[in-house]
């Protein structure tokens, strides 16, 4: 919980209303995305019984009115309507190709100004460290498609999808977001 709580301190979403965190689980980035920012409602966009939880947990907070959530498909599914789009530690589960395709289907249902987060762990831009972010990249390999990127590898692919003002935001610990807005 406390990276989801840290990493709505470190960016204005002031402009934004309705944020989906695709592949959501739990919640917990709605949660502190919601609680930082009080006119802002959140999606949880993800399976049946993944949605299930996250509704529980939301109405344990208190906040049933402000998260709610969306059964899809991340790969299939159309988005529902949102002017940001929120992927907690999704981006490393999936080879760059797939990351593209995620940033490009971001970048063609948001609004004009509507805003992307990816918040992962990052290496460094070299993939010399951090030994954390080395370690979680072990574990990705073995364990999925994926990888952990550092935070130029994330802005390429969001600079290729179309977005502007790219930006990557230390956040907490070996966290970081790496955001963009579409012209």
């Amino acid at each position: 919980m406390a990276p989801a709580l840290a990493w709505p301190e470190k960016i204005d979403l002031s402009l934004h209303r309705s944020m989906l965190d695709i592949g959501g689980g739990s919640g917990a980035h709605c949660i502190g995305a919601v609680t930082r920012w009080p006119k802002l409602n959140a999606t949880v966009f993800d399976m049946a019984s993944v949605c299930e939880v996250a509704r529980e947990i939301a109405a344990e907070h208190g906040l049933t009115g402000r998260i709610s959530t969306h059964v899809g498909d991340l790969w299939k599914s159309t988005l529902p309507e949102a002017d940001l789009h929120f992927y907690g530690m999704i981006f490393h589960d999936w080879p760059p190709d797939k990351c593209r395709f995620l940033a490009g289907k971001s970048f063609a249902a948001l609004p004009g100004g509507g805003r992307i987060i990816i918040h992962e762990m990052l290496f460094n831009d070299d993939r010399t460290g951090p030994w954390a972010v080395a370690a979680m990249n072990i574990t990705m390999l073995l364990w999925c498609e994926g990888q952990q990127y550092s935070g130029s590898q994330l802005s390429e692919m969001l600079r290729q999808a179309g977005f502007e003002k790219i930006e990557v935001i230390p956040t907490f610990g070996y966290w970081s977001i790496v955001t963009g807005v579409k012209p």
